[in-house]
């Protein structure tokens, strides 16, 4: 004891003795790091003041642990006080000590002055029991991620997990125990790990032996010398005994308390009475949270919390619970023990194990967690290749939002810095997923710039990558890009290149930007190029061929008939005689040839007949300008001479003829196919010919028939009366004239007695257009014979009665004698 008191006091008059040659008090860690805002606290009692910090010499991110003595100067004991910085000095201690993934690590050893004590560790966000509520020794305002703090599911699974491999870690291998697990001694760092810290109370087993000294919590002492009371194993407080399996316990009481909002299960108040009554009534208490677990949790916690520790589970069995089987959990965890890996086995990891797990993980953690550690493969001296396909993958699951506050600067970084060729043509063969979330107006300044780079190099696969890019991102490329950047340095490639294969992605690269492309900038800059080309290479004519039947297709692009037939077929014919050239390439040659052709001839075509329409069009428009002209003249003139033709061809438009009407009819009436035959074989049989028509009416001439007659349109004949034209006086017809029915009741289909059939098989027809009356049978006699071999008429009308003159059925004719009717009624 006195040795232990006289080693304190060595190091308090060591601590002034730094302080006053530091000055100003101010502690030395000063020197080294830039310290920023007040964020958490944590540690026995919460007397570690956590603070944001930057590190000076590399400007890495930092957070620095602070003790400031004064809290423990307040208990009026020095004794106490000088205590407390012990155990707070053996922390410090073991976190230097013990190198582990899922133990704070620290990057700063203890710093001492006048009036504090200092650390330095990876950056964090706080300790577990400011994220479950507890604020002691907090600033007055909180921030954000602490004061909106939500666990995700997975992030509790892992956390918890991380605390059971340190403690497997110091329990197994460092045979340590650690003596006082509670959220206080849990650290959250930045990127959402859980560190165990809070090592001052660590005991380490001696001879082999699990078990290690008991020293119950005692009012008698300070809170800060001692473990929390509430996550104290109830065989350290009430038996004195402690094994490995009492910091289980601990570690039971922990996840319930994370499961009931922060609290214990024992809440004693720091009373050793209030204890034995609370693990008396554990079993019950348990029941109560138990249902917020998860199920696979339930009786695993309830082992570990059991009064007898022949049920509690150790560490290292707890950790292989199927609940922790997980691939996320698996993969975290690789990211989390990367430095003690091998290269090779780093490699397959972030190409393979990662790449299919990082669409099963949250944003939260994926952002937080797994993308850090890409981040820091990324600034590297020599970055890897195996990490490109995790950051795409990455960028692949980051919403827009996402990528452009998150993930944008270490990719935009990435882009802009001299890398191996590998690393370029890997960046380069899943360019488009990374412009797919870049906004636009960041490709030309960040992204484009690597493909051109890439394209103008000296390397033939950085120029395959390139050329084989830009078909990829043809969507996000605007003209400009196209027409000064992307078109010329593909034509240069083509063109100073001796590799086939550089050729031809050339010309794919060519066949895909044809759709962004301008039709000028196809005409006047791509169909020359590819014209120009003389290559006997199979493989770049069918290229070509290619690119020109995709020309074919649109209007769009511009190919016309007369390019085709100017410029590239010239081109193309010469390969027609090529004797490299095999009958599947040479059919495929001769199949556009023809194609081509075929447009032309189509183009040829249309040109010719549209020019005939156009001359039809001119001659018929100028016809009737002539016809117009005339008539209008003609007609001029006649109403000038008041003549008599005027007058005739005046009552020729008011008036119709019989015939006329009746062919009108004709024209509207239903037929059938039958009825149509039959209709032409009769008219053929029935219908003279102009030699041996009868005579009408009109020729006879007017001087040969009476005066009533010679106006009438009813053929001469006893008893039938003719048609009255001229009314009365008195506006009424004679009466002793009767008024036959308007031409349009003409055509009632009536019985021919007067025909004579050959065959002896009367039929009935149609009226022609003649007089309302029927004649008697000795007016007019029609005879006609049937070949009842060929089925039509054979004999025609026979004779006309001379003096029954047929009327003239011409329009002109009808008109003027009417017009001689109505002169002579007035005479």
């Amino acid at each position: 004891m006195c040795n232990f008191s006289a080693l304190c006091h060595s190091m308090e008059v060591f601590s002034m003795i730094k302080n006053t040659l530091v000055g100003d008090g101010a502690n030395p860690i000063t020197q080294h790091f830039e310290i920023g805002n007040h964020v958490a606290s944590a540690g026995p009692e919460m007397v570690w003041k956590i603070y944001d910090a930057v590190r000076k010499d590399d400007r890495s991110a930092a957070s620095v642990f602070i003790f400031d003595k004064k809290v423990a100067d307040k208990l009026h004991k020095p004794k106490r006080g000088a205590a407390v910085a012990e155990i707070l000095r053996k922390e410090v201690k073991n976190l230097e000590r013990f190198s582990h993934p899922q133990v704070l690590e620290l990057i700063h050893p203890m710093e001492e002055s006048y009036d504090s004590l200092a650390f330095a560790s990876e950056p964090v966000i706080a300790s577990l029991a400011n994220l479950l509520g507890n604020h002691e020794r907090m600033p007055p305002n909180l921030p954000p991620e602490i004061k909106d703090h939500h666990f995700l599911d997975l992030e509790v699974k892992y956390g918890v997990f991380q605390v059971t491999d340190a403690l497997s870690y110091l329990h197994g291998t460092e045979q340590c125990l650690h003596g006082n697990i509670c959220p206080q001694s849990v650290i959250v760092t930045k990127r959402g790990a859980w560190k165990l810290a809070g090592l001052g109370f660590l005991q380490v087993a001696r001879d082999g032996k699990d078990s290690f000294v008991a020293v119950p919590w005692t009012s008698k002492s300070s809170k800060m010398v001692q473990p929390d009371l509430d996550f104290i194993a109830p065989e350290i407080q009430l038996d004195r005994r402690c094994t490995y399996l009492s910091d289980m316990f601990s570690l039971g009481m922990l996840q319930c308390a994370i499961y009931n909002g922060g609290h214990s299960l024992i809440e004693c108040m720091h009373n050793p009475g209030n204890y034995v009554k609370k693990i008396q009534e554990l079993n019950y208490i348990f029941g109560t949270v138990a249902d917020r677990l998860p199920l696979a949790l339930v009786e695993p916690v309830e082992k570990m919390i059991n009064r007898d520790i022949r049920y509690r589970p150790t560490a290292q069995l707890f950790a292989l619970l199927k609940y922790f089987n997980d691939l996320v959990i698996s993969s975290l965890q690789f990211l989390d023990s990367l430095q003690h890996k091998e290269t090779a086995e780093i490699s397959h990891f972030y190409t393979h194990t990662l790449v299919e797990t990082i669409p099963k993980i949250p944003k939260k953690v994926l952002y937080q967690h797994v993308f850090p550690y890409i981040q820091d493969e990324l600034e590297s001296t020599e970055v890897p290749t195996y990490c490109i396909p995790a950051l795409i993958a990455v960028v692949m699951q980051s919403s827009h939002d996402d990528y452009r506050k998150k993930l944008a600067p270490a990719v935009n970084k990435l882009l802009g810095i001299s890398k191996s060729m590998k690393v370029t043509i890997a960046l380069l063969e899943r360019l488009e997923i990374i412009m797919a979330k870049t906004p636009k107006e960041e490709m030309r300044t960040e992204v484009l710039p690597l493909v051109y780079n890439t394209m103008d190099s000296t390397s033939v696969q950085g120029q395959e990558a390139a050329l084989n890019t830009i078909g990829a991102i043809t969507q996000h490329l605007d003209d400009d890009a196209i027409k000064k950047m992307i078109l010329p340095r593909t034509k240069t490639l083509f063109k100073n290149s001796k590799t086939t294969k550089v050729k031809m992605c050339a010309l794919v690269c060519i066949d895909r930007l044809l759709d962004k492309m301008e039709k000028s900038i196809i005409t006047e800059d791509v169909v020359p190029f590819l014209t120009e080309i003389a290559s006997d290479d199979p493989e770049i004519l069918m290229a070509i061929i290619g690119i020109f039947r995709h020309m074919m297709h649109e209007k769009k692009y511009g190919l016309t008939f007369t390019l085709i037939a100017t410029q590239v077929m010239p081109s193309l014919l010469p390969h027609t005689v090529s004797a490299v050239l095999n009958t599947e390439e040479f059919s495929i040659l001769v199949d556009l040839l023809r194609d081509m052709l075929d447009v032309i001839e189509v183009h040829r075509r249309k040109s010719k007949t549209e020019a005939m329409h156009h001359e039809e069009g001119h001659f018929r428009n100028l016809n009737m300008k002539i016809h117009r002209h005339h008539s209008a003249a003609h007609i001029e003139s006649m109403k000038r001479g008041g003549s008599r033709e005027f007058r005739e061809h005046a009552a020729a438009r008011q008036f119709l003829s019989v015939d006329q009407v009746q062919q009108q009819k004709s024209r509207t009436a239903p037929s059938t196919p039958e009825l149509k035959l039959h209709q032409k074989t009769m008219a053929n049989a029935v219908s003279p010919t102009p030699k041996r028509r009868a005579p009408s009416i009109h020729a006879l001439g007017p001087k040969d028939l009476p005066i009533h007659k010679q106006f009438s349109l009813v053929p001469e004949g006893p008893s039938i009366p003719g048609i009255n034209l001229i009314p009365d006086d008195n506006g009424a017809t004679s009466p002793s004239i009767p008024r036959r029915l308007s031409t349009q009741s003409l055509g009632r289909a009536v019985s021919h007695q007067t025909l004579s059939v050959a065959n002896g098989e009367a039929r009935l027809r149609r009226h022609s257009a003649g007089p309302a009356g029927v004649p008697p049978h000795d007016t007019c006699k029609r005879t006609f014979s049937l070949d009842r071999k060929e089925n039509r008429p054979m004999a025609i009308l026979d004779t006309f009665t001379p003096t029954l003159p047929r009327r003239q059925s011409n329009f002109s004719s009808l008109t003027g004698s009417v017009m001689q009717l109505f002169s002579s009624g007035k005479t």
